[in-house]
């Protein structure tokens, strides 16, 4: 079977940054801005993409790269190449388990995608802004309650999802990228100049310019190190959320990245609309929220709950809920695709299968998970595990562990294990200077490691 290549590094690029700008960036990173102290948490969050995450972004990139293959035979195919041992562990613990974690990923996100089409469709009949503000929390209620809507609405993202991924890497994903983010970030650009003009907005964008230290554990009473630990983990684990770290998305799509194209310049481009789409999240939603006299840390329902009400005091406010909620649409189908297309690759190269097959059989699959989640999560159901719905187990598995053990597992590898080859194919497009060689050994070797324990072991004692 030939293998498909992205036909332009700005194919890449836009590919790339698709599906690390997603509903982690839109609707995660303000309510976290909001609960760690705006300015605070940015910059923590600005400190771990510098020192964790762009070396693991370059190395987990670099694997699919080095080895054109899926993510989980890529740790088998570098492993022999410099004579590793325990293959089948690095394959288990790198591989497998980001397969376990991307198919519990689409289990409960194209849930999260039939909510945004839900309020879409909602906002585009206008009914989303006649419903009462006391109302707007059992509005939301009533859907999550709801298993033929949800299941309708998941569907119709799902189904979707496996026509692009079936039209290939260059007329489906590369072309999705190429047309779908200018869109997008036209609309964040006329969202922000809309949010920040609005009545009192200015206390919004005062919240996120205004350094609040006690959230870094500067408190009057001395320092509190329980505070800076609760900002730095909510920053790691969104860093990781919102690059696709640790998911074998990244893997897979550089393993479709030419030799010839700069890495490094990929890297920082991916990294910069990113970061870009997460601030300006943070400017749409935070200002908007002052404005209207609530508050900035009231958690998920920020956009289910809160900004409808945004919107009905609003002056058009029935185009600005319609320009947002078509926002959070593309926004999750560029980032449902890269998950998607791991499954897919993965069965193409396993099973030799051709890619629409592989695509519908990984659409079944994801069909069957995201079902049995709806059924738990609407109470039609009663599913639970460890006393969680499925919904909140498959993210709670995600958001704490999977991606958090992938990357741990992929930064040991390339740090101590194939630092050699890695650097061989950077390379073949890049000059590595030698600065860059050991800050890239450090951080593998010593910084990701340390950040990622610490993020597990919280998170198994919490």
């Amino acid at each position: 079977m030939k293998k498909e290549n992205f036909g332009s590094q700005w194919g890449f690029i836009l590919a790339a940054a698709g599906s690390a700008v997603g509903l982690g960036n839109i609707w995660r990173f303000p309510y976290l801005c909001g609960q760690h102290g705006g300015l605070s948490f940015i910059l923590v969050y600005l400190l771990i993409l510098f020192l964790i995450c762009n070396p693991l972004m370059v190395a987990e990139i670099s694997i699919g790269r080095t080895s054109k293959s899926n993510c989980v035979d890529a740790y088998r195919i570098i492993g022999e190449s410099v004579g590793l041992k325990h293959l089948r562990l690095w394959s288990f613990f790198g591989g497998w388990f980001a397969v376990i974690g991307v198919t519990l990923c689409l289990s409960f996100y194209f849930l999260v995608a039939g909510w945004v089409l839900y309020y879409f469709l909602e906002a585009m009949s206008g009914k989303l802004l006649q419903i009462e503000q006391s109302q707007l929390a059992a509005e939301f209620e009533q859907l999550t309650k709801s298993f033929s809507i949800q299941l309708i609405c998941g569907w119709i993202f799902l189904f979707t999802t496996t026509l692009i991924v079936i039209a290939g890497v260059k007329k489906g994903i590369e072309r999705a990228g190429l047309y779908l983010m200018p869109i997008l970030f036209a609309i964040f650009i006329l969202l922000c100049l809309r949010s920040t003009t609005l009545d009192g907005a200015e206390k919004g964008t005062s919240f996120l310019l205004t350094l609040q230290p006690q959230y870094l554990g500067w408190t009057e009473n001395g320092f509190n190190f329980k505070l800076l630990s609760e900002t730095f983990t909510a920053a790691l684990g969104q860093a990781f959320i919102s690059l696709s770290l640790g998911f074998g998305a990244l893997l897979v799509y550089g393993s479709y990245f030419s030799p010839k194209e700069n890495m490094f310049k990929a890297v920082r481009h991916i990294e910069f609309f990113d970061t870009l789409a997460a601030l300006l999240s943070a400017v749409i939603i935070i200002p908007a929220i002052f404005s209207a006299g609530m508050s900035a840390s009231s958690g998920p329902g920020l956009t289910f709950i809160s900004l409808p009400h945004v919107f009905q005091h609003l002056s058009g406010g029935h185009f600005w809920a319609l320009i947002f909620y078509l926002l959070l649409i593309l926004a999750t189908v560029t980032s449902t695709i890269s998950i998607f297309e791991v499954l897919t690759n993965l069965l193409m190269n396993k099973l030799n299968m051709q890619r629409y097959r592989a695509a519908i059989v990984v659409m079944f699959i994801a069909g069957f998970c995201f079902t049995l989640v709806t059924l738990s999560f609407s109470g039609a159901l009663d599913i639970k595990i460890w006393g969680r719905d499925l919904f909140t187990l498959a993210d709670w598995l995600v958001s704490t562990y999977t991606a958090a053990i992938v990357s741990l597992t992929m930064a040991l590898f390339v740090g101590y294990k194939a630092m050699k080859p890695i650097i061989h194919n950077i390379r073949r497009s890049a000059h590595v200077s030698s600065a860059f060689t050991r800050y890239f050994l450090v951080t593998l070797r010593y910084i990701a490691p340390l950040g990622l324990s610490i993020l597990l072991i919280m998170a198994i004692f919490s």
